[in-house]
Protein backbone atom coordinates (compact mmCIF):
# COMPACT_ATOMS: atom_id res chain seq x y z
CA UNK A 1 0.00 0.00 0.00
CA UNK A 2 1.33 3.51 -0.55
CA UNK A 3 1.86 5.42 2.10
CA UNK A 4 0.09 9.08 0.29
CA UNK A 5 -2.07 7.60 -2.19
CA UNK A 6 -3.64 11.34 -2.93
CA UNK A 7 -0.76 11.54 -4.86
CA UNK A 8 -1.11 9.79 -7.64
CA UNK A 9 -4.56 11.30 -8.51
CA UNK A 10 -3.24 13.93 -11.07
CA UNK A 11 -3.31 17.82 -10.71
CA UNK A 12 -6.33 19.78 -11.77
CA UNK A 13 -5.03 22.83 -14.25
CA UNK A 14 -5.92 26.33 -13.96
CA UNK A 15 -8.47 26.98 -16.42
CA UNK A 16 -8.22 30.52 -17.96
CA UNK A 17 -11.59 30.85 -18.71
CA UNK A 18 -13.76 29.82 -15.51
CA UNK A 19 -13.75 31.88 -12.04
CA UNK A 20 -10.26 32.71 -10.47
CA UNK A 21 -11.43 31.75 -7.42
CA UNK A 22 -13.71 28.50 -7.52
CA UNK A 23 -12.76 27.56 -11.03
CA UNK A 24 -16.24 25.92 -11.35
CA UNK A 25 -18.27 28.83 -13.04
CA UNK A 26 -17.40 31.09 -16.11
CA UNK A 27 -16.54 34.25 -15.19
CA UNK A 28 -18.75 37.49 -15.90
CA UNK A 29 -16.56 39.87 -18.11
CA UNK A 30 -15.90 43.19 -17.85
CA UNK A 31 -14.14 43.43 -14.09
CA UNK A 32 -10.55 43.72 -13.91
CA UNK A 33 -10.75 40.03 -11.76
CA UNK A 34 -11.82 37.08 -13.40
CA UNK A 35 -14.57 36.37 -11.09
CA UNK A 36 -18.23 34.41 -11.17
CA UNK A 37 -20.83 36.50 -9.88
CA UNK A 38 -21.46 34.19 -6.62
CA UNK A 39 -17.78 34.91 -5.86
CA UNK A 40 -17.86 38.40 -6.49
CA UNK A 41 -20.95 38.46 -4.57
CA UNK A 42 -19.22 36.51 -1.54
CA UNK A 43 -16.23 38.44 -1.64
CA UNK A 44 -18.27 41.82 -1.37
CA UNK A 45 -19.99 40.65 1.42
CA UNK A 46 -17.07 39.70 3.25
CA UNK A 47 -14.47 42.32 3.11
CA UNK A 48 -11.00 42.52 4.96
CA UNK A 49 -12.10 43.08 8.62
CA UNK A 50 -11.43 46.54 9.74
CA UNK A 51 -9.08 44.93 12.72
CA UNK A 52 -6.78 43.92 10.26
CA UNK A 53 -6.40 47.24 8.66
CA UNK A 54 -5.94 49.29 11.72
CA UNK A 55 -3.97 46.32 12.95
CA UNK A 56 -1.41 46.61 9.40
CA UNK A 57 -1.47 50.79 9.27
CA UNK A 58 0.16 50.18 13.16
CA UNK A 59 2.47 47.85 11.67
CA UNK A 60 3.68 49.77 9.13
CA UNK A 61 3.97 53.47 11.54
CA UNK A 62 6.14 50.97 13.86
CA UNK A 63 8.33 49.84 11.28
CA UNK A 64 8.51 53.49 10.14
CA UNK A 65 9.80 54.33 13.61
CA UNK A 66 12.30 52.10 13.97
CA UNK A 67 13.52 52.63 10.48
CA UNK A 68 14.17 56.26 11.28
CA UNK A 69 14.88 55.80 15.34
CA UNK A 70 17.99 53.19 13.73
CA UNK A 71 18.92 55.78 11.21
CA UNK A 72 19.40 57.96 14.22
CA UNK A 73 21.27 55.78 16.28
CA UNK A 74 23.61 54.96 13.58
CA UNK A 75 24.47 58.26 12.37
CA UNK A 76 24.56 59.74 16.25
CA UNK A 77 27.19 57.30 16.39
CA UNK A 78 29.18 58.11 13.52
CA UNK A 79 29.60 61.64 14.45
CA UNK A 80 30.36 60.59 17.87
CA UNK A 81 32.70 58.48 16.76
CA UNK A 82 33.93 61.57 14.66
CA UNK A 83 34.31 63.97 17.98
CA UNK A 84 36.27 61.39 19.78
CA UNK A 85 38.58 61.25 17.16
CA UNK A 86 38.78 65.33 16.81
CA UNK A 87 38.93 65.25 20.37
CA UNK A 88 42.65 62.97 20.36
CA UNK A 89 43.86 65.24 17.48
CA UNK A 90 43.44 68.19 19.50
CA UNK A 91 40.41 69.71 16.73
CA UNK A 92 38.22 70.66 19.48
CA UNK A 93 36.18 73.06 17.32
CA UNK A 94 35.26 69.83 15.49
CA UNK A 95 35.09 67.88 17.88
CA UNK A 96 31.99 70.48 19.76
CA UNK A 97 30.46 71.05 15.80
CA UNK A 98 30.22 66.92 15.57
CA UNK A 99 28.65 66.67 19.44
CA UNK A 100 26.41 69.32 18.93
CA UNK A 101 24.89 66.91 16.47
CA UNK A 102 25.10 63.90 18.35
CA UNK A 103 23.11 65.42 21.55
CA UNK A 104 20.23 67.62 19.22
CA UNK A 105 19.28 63.49 18.94
CA UNK A 106 20.69 62.46 22.47
CA UNK A 107 20.60 65.20 24.95
CA UNK A 108 21.12 63.33 27.98
CA UNK A 109 23.26 61.54 26.69
CA UNK A 110 26.64 61.25 29.44
CA UNK A 111 29.14 60.26 26.74
CA UNK A 112 28.07 62.75 24.32
CA UNK A 113 28.25 65.24 27.23
CA UNK A 114 31.39 64.58 28.54
CA UNK A 115 33.11 64.87 25.27
CA UNK A 116 31.38 67.79 24.48
CA UNK A 117 32.25 69.59 28.25
CA UNK A 118 36.24 68.45 26.82
CA UNK A 119 35.70 70.23 23.27
CA UNK A 120 34.30 73.50 24.60
CA UNK A 121 36.59 73.70 27.26
CA UNK A 122 39.59 74.14 25.53
CA UNK A 123 37.06 76.19 22.93
CA UNK A 124 37.17 78.51 25.96
CA UNK A 125 32.92 78.12 25.52
CA UNK A 126 31.95 78.51 28.90
CA UNK A 127 28.15 78.15 28.40
CA UNK A 128 28.40 74.56 26.28
CA UNK A 129 30.79 73.56 29.17
CA UNK A 130 28.06 74.54 31.42
CA UNK A 131 24.94 73.15 29.45
CA UNK A 132 26.55 69.47 29.32
CA UNK A 133 28.16 69.84 32.94
CA UNK A 134 24.05 70.25 34.22
CA UNK A 135 22.54 67.27 32.29
CA UNK A 136 24.92 64.61 33.55
CA UNK A 137 25.38 66.22 36.65
CA UNK A 138 24.94 63.15 39.02
CA UNK A 139 24.69 61.12 37.00
CA UNK A 140 27.08 57.75 36.78
CA UNK A 141 30.12 57.33 35.12
CA UNK A 142 30.79 53.91 33.92
CA UNK A 143 34.39 55.01 31.99
CA UNK A 144 36.98 56.46 34.45
CA UNK A 145 39.18 57.51 31.72
CA UNK A 146 36.73 59.54 30.34
CA UNK A 147 36.05 61.33 33.76
CA UNK A 148 39.21 62.05 34.27
CA UNK A 149 39.56 64.08 30.86
CA UNK A 150 36.39 65.71 31.65
CA UNK A 151 37.45 67.34 34.89
CA UNK A 152 40.91 68.01 33.68
CA UNK A 153 39.59 69.84 31.10
CA UNK A 154 36.99 71.59 33.43
CA UNK A 155 40.12 72.40 35.65
CA UNK A 156 41.86 74.11 32.50
CA UNK A 157 38.71 76.26 31.64
CA UNK A 158 38.48 77.19 34.97
CA UNK A 159 42.05 78.50 34.89
CA UNK A 160 41.24 81.33 32.04
CA UNK A 161 38.68 83.29 34.28
CA UNK A 162 39.14 85.55 36.91
CA UNK A 163 37.38 84.21 40.07
CA UNK A 164 37.87 86.80 42.64
CA UNK A 165 35.84 89.87 41.81
CA UNK A 166 37.41 91.32 44.98
CA UNK A 167 41.09 91.67 43.46
CA UNK A 168 39.53 92.73 40.19
CA UNK A 169 38.09 95.47 41.27
CA UNK A 170 40.91 96.68 42.93
CA UNK A 171 42.79 95.71 40.21
CA UNK A 172 41.03 97.88 38.20
CA UNK A 173 40.99 101.25 40.19
CA UNK A 174 44.72 101.38 39.38
CA UNK A 175 44.64 100.79 35.85
CA UNK A 176 46.06 103.89 34.64
CA UNK A 177 49.17 103.57 37.09
CA UNK A 178 52.02 101.35 36.55
CA UNK A 179 53.61 101.90 39.83
CA UNK A 180 50.39 101.02 41.72
CA UNK A 181 49.53 97.92 39.33
CA UNK A 182 53.07 96.37 40.10
CA UNK A 183 52.52 96.89 44.11
CA UNK A 184 49.39 94.96 43.35
CA UNK A 185 50.74 92.52 41.72
CA UNK A 186 54.08 91.92 44.39
CA UNK A 187 50.99 91.33 46.76
CA UNK A 188 49.48 88.54 44.42
CA UNK A 189 52.86 86.39 44.29
CA UNK A 190 52.86 86.84 47.60
CA UNK A 191 49.80 85.39 48.80
CA UNK A 192 50.03 82.75 45.85
CA UNK A 193 47.09 84.29 44.05
CA UNK A 194 45.56 82.44 41.14
CA UNK A 195 47.74 83.15 37.34
CA UNK A 196 44.33 84.98 35.74
CA UNK A 197 44.07 87.72 37.97
CA UNK A 198 47.80 88.20 37.70
CA UNK A 199 47.21 88.33 34.00
CA UNK A 200 43.97 90.13 33.96
CA UNK A 201 46.03 93.26 36.11
CA UNK A 202 49.23 92.40 33.16
CA UNK A 203 46.65 93.38 30.31
CA UNK A 204 46.90 96.86 32.11
CA UNK A 205 50.50 96.84 32.02
CA UNK A 206 49.82 95.98 28.33
CA UNK A 207 47.55 98.84 27.57
CA UNK A 208 50.51 101.17 29.51
CA UNK A 209 53.20 99.96 26.92
CA UNK A 210 54.92 98.84 30.14
CA UNK A 211 56.53 96.19 28.15
CA UNK A 212 59.39 95.49 30.61
CA UNK A 213 57.32 94.81 33.78
CA UNK A 214 54.61 93.09 31.46
CA UNK A 215 57.76 90.68 30.13
CA UNK A 216 58.89 89.93 33.92
CA UNK A 217 55.33 88.85 34.87
CA UNK A 218 54.89 86.59 31.98
CA UNK A 219 58.23 84.86 32.22
CA UNK A 220 57.37 84.22 35.90
CA UNK A 221 54.27 82.48 35.31
CA UNK A 222 55.27 80.54 32.30
CA UNK A 223 58.29 79.36 34.03
CA UNK A 224 56.10 77.68 36.60
CA UNK A 225 52.98 77.23 34.40
CA UNK A 226 53.90 76.74 30.49
CA UNK A 227 51.24 75.67 29.20
CA UNK A 228 49.16 78.78 30.45
CA UNK A 229 46.82 79.77 28.07
CA UNK A 230 46.15 83.35 29.29
CA UNK A 231 49.99 84.26 29.90
CA UNK A 232 50.81 82.53 26.18
CA UNK A 233 47.91 84.94 24.32
CA UNK A 234 49.99 87.87 26.54
CA UNK A 235 53.06 87.19 25.66
CA UNK A 236 52.13 86.36 21.88
CA UNK A 237 51.07 89.61 21.85
CA UNK A 238 54.05 91.38 23.77
CA UNK A 239 56.15 89.70 21.42
CA UNK A 240 54.27 91.00 18.46
CA UNK A 241 54.51 94.71 19.20
CA UNK A 242 58.34 94.19 20.54
CA UNK A 243 59.17 93.37 16.88
CA UNK A 244 60.43 89.69 18.33
CA UNK A 245 58.38 88.05 15.72
CA UNK A 246 60.12 85.21 15.49
CA UNK A 247 59.54 84.21 19.43
CA UNK A 248 55.85 85.88 18.73
CA UNK A 249 55.05 82.53 16.18
CA UNK A 250 56.89 80.26 18.77
CA UNK A 251 55.01 81.53 21.48
CA UNK A 252 51.64 80.63 19.52
CA UNK A 253 52.87 77.56 18.45
CA UNK A 254 52.74 76.43 21.71
CA UNK A 255 49.38 77.94 22.08
CA UNK A 256 48.24 75.14 19.04
CA UNK A 257 49.72 72.33 20.73
CA UNK A 258 46.93 72.86 22.90
CA UNK A 259 44.04 73.04 20.49
CA UNK A 260 44.99 72.90 17.02
CA UNK A 261 42.27 74.61 15.91
CA UNK A 262 42.08 77.89 18.26
CA UNK A 263 40.76 80.39 15.84
CA UNK A 264 42.39 83.22 18.15
CA UNK A 265 45.89 81.52 17.66
CA UNK A 266 45.47 81.04 14.44
CA UNK A 267 44.41 84.55 13.78
CA UNK A 268 46.87 85.93 15.92
CA UNK A 269 49.94 84.29 13.64
CA UNK A 270 48.05 86.41 10.84
CA UNK A 271 48.53 89.66 12.32
CA UNK A 272 52.12 88.84 13.35
CA UNK A 273 53.02 87.93 9.83
CA UNK A 274 51.05 91.35 9.07
CA UNK A 275 52.98 93.60 11.18
CA UNK A 276 56.17 92.47 9.59
CA UNK A 277 54.92 92.77 6.14
CA UNK A 278 54.43 88.85 5.46
CA UNK A 279 51.20 89.76 3.72
CA UNK A 280 50.98 86.19 1.78
CA UNK A 281 51.49 84.03 4.95
CA UNK A 282 49.32 86.53 6.95
CA UNK A 283 46.54 85.90 4.05
CA UNK A 284 47.01 81.78 4.22
CA UNK A 285 46.65 81.79 8.69
CA UNK A 286 43.85 84.09 8.06
CA UNK A 287 41.41 81.79 5.00
CA UNK A 288 42.91 78.93 7.63
CA UNK A 289 40.42 81.03 10.59
CA UNK A 290 37.95 81.19 8.90
CA UNK A 291 37.97 77.71 7.45
CA UNK A 292 37.63 76.89 10.67
CA UNK A 293 34.72 79.25 12.06
CA UNK A 294 33.80 82.00 9.55
CA UNK A 295 31.54 83.53 12.37
CA UNK A 296 34.58 84.46 15.04
CA UNK A 297 35.54 87.74 15.19
CA UNK A 298 39.31 87.07 16.07
CA UNK A 299 39.09 85.19 12.22
CA UNK A 300 37.15 88.02 10.86
CA UNK A 301 39.37 90.60 12.34
CA UNK A 302 42.29 88.79 10.66
CA UNK A 303 40.60 88.64 7.41
CA UNK A 304 39.62 92.80 7.55
CA UNK A 305 43.15 93.06 8.16
CA UNK A 306 44.33 91.25 5.34
CA UNK A 307 42.20 92.90 2.82
CA UNK A 308 43.05 96.50 4.41
CA UNK A 309 46.41 95.74 3.53
CA UNK A 310 45.79 93.87 0.31
CA UNK A 311 44.07 97.86 -0.20
CA UNK A 312 40.31 96.06 -0.01
CA UNK A 313 39.31 98.61 2.26
CA UNK A 314 35.56 98.35 1.16
CA UNK A 315 35.52 94.44 1.97
CA UNK A 316 37.37 95.30 5.16
CA UNK A 317 34.84 97.77 6.31
CA UNK A 318 31.93 95.25 5.60
CA UNK A 319 33.89 92.76 7.84
CA UNK A 320 34.12 95.52 10.35
CA UNK A 321 29.98 95.98 9.89
CA UNK A 322 29.88 92.09 10.70
CA UNK A 323 32.10 92.29 13.93
CA UNK A 324 30.42 95.09 15.03
CA UNK A 325 26.82 93.52 14.50
CA UNK A 326 28.36 90.71 16.80
CA UNK A 327 29.21 93.32 19.58
CA UNK A 328 25.83 94.27 19.67
CA UNK A 329 24.58 90.79 20.85
CA UNK A 330 28.18 89.77 23.04
CA UNK A 331 28.49 93.25 24.48
CA UNK A 332 32.47 92.78 23.66
CA UNK A 333 33.79 95.68 21.64
CA UNK A 334 37.27 95.00 22.21
CA UNK A 335 38.03 93.86 18.54
CA UNK A 336 35.74 96.52 17.01
CA UNK A 337 38.04 99.24 18.56
CA UNK A 338 41.18 98.11 17.66
CA UNK A 339 40.34 97.12 14.13
CA UNK A 340 38.60 100.32 14.25
CA UNK A 341 41.81 102.33 14.75
CA UNK A 342 43.70 100.66 11.96
CA UNK A 343 41.20 101.47 8.91
CA UNK A 344 40.61 104.71 10.05
CA UNK A 345 44.30 105.23 10.18
CA UNK A 346 44.14 106.83 13.97
CA UNK A 347 46.65 103.68 14.43
CA UNK A 348 49.50 103.18 12.54
CA UNK A 349 49.58 98.93 12.55
CA UNK A 350 52.93 98.90 11.02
Amino acid sequence: MEENPLSTLPEKEFEENLCANCQTYAYESGHKINLCSTCRKTLINYPIPKWIKIFAVALVGVIIISIVRTQQYVSAAVDLGQAEKAIERKEFVTAQRKLAMVLAKFPDDVTANANMIIAASYNLDANSVSISSNRILNKKFEDNELLASTNAAIDYATSVFSQDTIIVKRINEVSTDKVALMKLYAELKEKSAENSLKIYLANYLYDLDAFAELEKILTEILLVYPDCYNALSLKSALMRDSKRYDEAIATVNKMLEINKEDVYAISQKARIELKRKHDQQASVYANDAMRIDPQNDSALEAKAMVDFFAGRKKESLATLSLINAHMASSGDSTISKRLTKIINGTQIYR
